[in-house]
């Protein structure tokens, strides 16, 4: 299973690869959101993990964007401000939302939640 993470904190996003490679997922991450919605074009991914406030182009606009290409693709959006207003446009995109701070356990269960999900 490949998984592209996009967030703008480098750490983060090499502490989320290393948690999902540990499990056995092909996981690869960008710091730029532009770089990352290109990639999706370039390469067949399984799972998104896409942080909500990115300079250029927002997790939400990534993940509108990919939906609209690709009605089926499994995302899962992050942040660290999960109100309902954000919790509402993640149902209105049917995509999960996950709120900063989490555990590395809760990653991995909501990622084999999603991929197991039959779309």
């Amino acid at each position: 299973m490949r998984v592209l993470i996009v967030d703008d904190d480098q750490t983060f996003c090499q502490l989320l690869a290393k948690v999902l490679q540990n499990k056995g997922l092909d996981a690869e991450w960008t710091t730029d959101s532009l770089a990352g919605y290109k990639m999706s074009f370039q390469y067949p991914y399984d799972l998104f993990i896409l942080d909500i406030h990115m300079p250029f182009l927002s997790g939400t606009a990534f993940a509108e964007r990919l939906k609209k290409e690709h009605p089926k693709v499994k995302i899962i959006l992050i942040s660290a401000f999960a109100d309902e207003a954000l919790q509402k446009t993640a149902q209105g995109l049917d995509v999960m939302l996950l709120s900063k701070p989490f555990t590395p356990d809760r990653l991995l269960e909501l990622t084999a939640e999603v991929l197991s999900q039959n779309v």
